[in-house]
């Protein structure tokens, strides 16, 4: 009879794969893909070798087990793949794909092996899982969601970061677009429509702000930015993939940022509102005083020898000192001349001293490093504000004995502190407290962008820390 191994050398020849076909363990033939694929010579030197000897030490094991049932005379219909590493004759890898089939032959069963060289396959498989496993971290980190709309069949794919940002189970958001409808803010359903129809006339990108209702029922505010995908150029739009980017504390940085420059203006028109209304009342009621004063003296010579008109004149000259006086402190609580002329460090000197006298409270102010140079107006009026309003709790509140007051212009911070040692109170890990001139303090401290601190306990006294760092190049003169 033919010798049926001529008929399979045939097929090992003209095959464009590496074929090895084994007998008894060992290769009986292999046609020149196979010797090229493992890097040796000639197909011949692979002859009578055992091809398990080719394969990669980690593989050598697995591909004998997965063999062993063709080399034991299985029916020729089985075929067995495997995907394993070759080992060339450089000592070089590659990523194969073995086809495995028992063969008939007249003197025992033998193994016909295709080998094809995968190792591009596998390398871009291997590239493609990086790349979606930094894309994954990316979404991760960057705490976005995404989506892939169908627009053929309404189908969306909604990730678990997607629904997680709305408050929601896996579970409970079906894949379909209406669910992205049904939570989509009434008002923003004509703004959705424009970017629908823009991307369906051109449009290169797919983005738009729009509120979706919260599983609680609130509304969350995001960024939904898309790809269009095409089936050829200029077709329609068949798909979107895209992502979903959570608002919510840009809208509230934005509010803040909002009230607190707004917060300032009204803060800094104030105090010019103070420095206008305190000069107009220095110079308008100063110059009728000063007059007032001279006709009082006058009048106090003309009535020497009527002793009843010289106690009524006595008199009135006592409530134009006193309304002087009054004048006086009402402009210097409004602004004091000083801090615009001197500078903060003389105004708090003299507010300090008249505090005390007032409060009947010694208070000392300590200072350093602010002779040379003058704080922006904007920095000397908070830190005014704050310690007049500091001192203001102690004489209401502390029952204080003794008052602190530390001034500091250090070369990367400006330093104030008020300290007391009165009744304290039950301070919340160092915040401002819910007081209107405890959140006032806070808020102008915000304002020149320097941090408050409030360090109190129930007959330990009271201390206000505000710290403000500055630069080597802040602007240091009184503006």
């Amino acid at each position: 009879m033919p010798d049926p191994s001529a008929r399979y050398r045939r097929l090992v020849e003209i095959n464009p794969y590496g074929i090895l076909l084994v007998r008894d363990g060992r290769i009986a033939f292999a046609n020149g893909a196979a010797a090229a694929l493992l890097g040796v010579e000639t197909a011949g030197v692979l002859v009578g070798q055992s091809p398990f000897d080719f394969f990669h030490p980690d593989s050598q094991a697995s591909m004998r087990e997965r063999l062993a049932p063709l080399m034991s005379g299985l029916p020729i219909s089985i075929v067995i793949t495997i995907e394993e590493r070759v080992r060339r004759q450089d000592g070089t890898a590659l990523h194969v794909e073995v086809t495995g089939t028992a063969l008939e032959e007249h003197d025992g069963p033998a193994v016909q092996l295709i080998v094809r060289d995968i190792t591009q396959r596998k390398e871009t498989e291997a590239a493609l899982r990086e790349s979606e496993e930094r894309l994954m971290l990316a979404f991760a980190g960057a705490q976005e969601g995404v989506w892939d709309w169908n627009l053929e069949t309404g189908a969306v794919v909604y990730s678990a970061r997607w629904k997680e940002m709305l408050g929601y189970d896996d579970h409970e958001i079906e894949p379909h677009v209406s669910a992205w409808e049904r939570l989509l803010h009434p008002d923003d359903k004509p703004r959705a429509q424009q970017v629908n129809d823009a991307v369906a006339l051109g449009a290169r990108a797919y983005e738009g702000e729009f509120r979706l209702r919260h599983k609680n029922g609130h509304y969350v505010s995001v960024l939904s930015r898309g790809y269009p995908v095409r089936r050829e150029q200029g077709g329609p739009v068949v798909r979107i993939v895209g992502t979903h980017f959570d608002l919510t504390e840009r809208k509230q940085a934005e509010a803040e940022r909002a009230r607190t420059e707004l917060l300032a203006k009204l803060v800094f028109a104030q105090e010019d509102e103070r420095r206008r209304i305190a000069r107009e009342m220095h110079d308008q009621f100063g110059e009728q005083l000063t007059a007032l004063a001279l006709s009082i003296g006058a009048l106090k010579q003309a009535c020497a020898d009527q002793p009843a008109l010289c106690a009524q004149v006595e008199a009135l000259d006592r409530v134009a000192k006193q309304l002087d006086r009054d004048v006086d402190q009402l402009v210097w609580q409004l602004r004091p001349t000083a801090l615009d002329d001197l500078g903060l460090r003389a105004a708090l000197t003299n507010y300090i001293q008249d505090w005390s006298r007032r409060s009947n409270v010694p208070a000392q102010l300590h200072t350093s490093g602010l002779l040379d140079d003058r704080l922006p107006v904007d920095v000397e009026s908070a830190l005014y504000r704050i310690a007049q309003e500091a001192l203001t709790n102690v004489a209401k509140h502390a029952r204080a004995g003794n008052v602190e007051i530390i001034l500091e212009r250090r070369p990367d911070h400006v330093l104030l502190i008020v300290e007391d040692d009165g009744v304290g109170f039950e301070a919340s890990g160092g915040e401002p407290g819910q007081g209107f001139g405890l959140l006032g303090m806070h808020e102008r401290a915000t304002l020149v962008g320097a941090s408050l601190q409030i360090e109190s306990s129930p007959g330990q006294g009271t201390t206000v820390l505000v710290r403000m760092a500055t630069t080597s190049d802040s602007p240091r003169a009184h503006a």
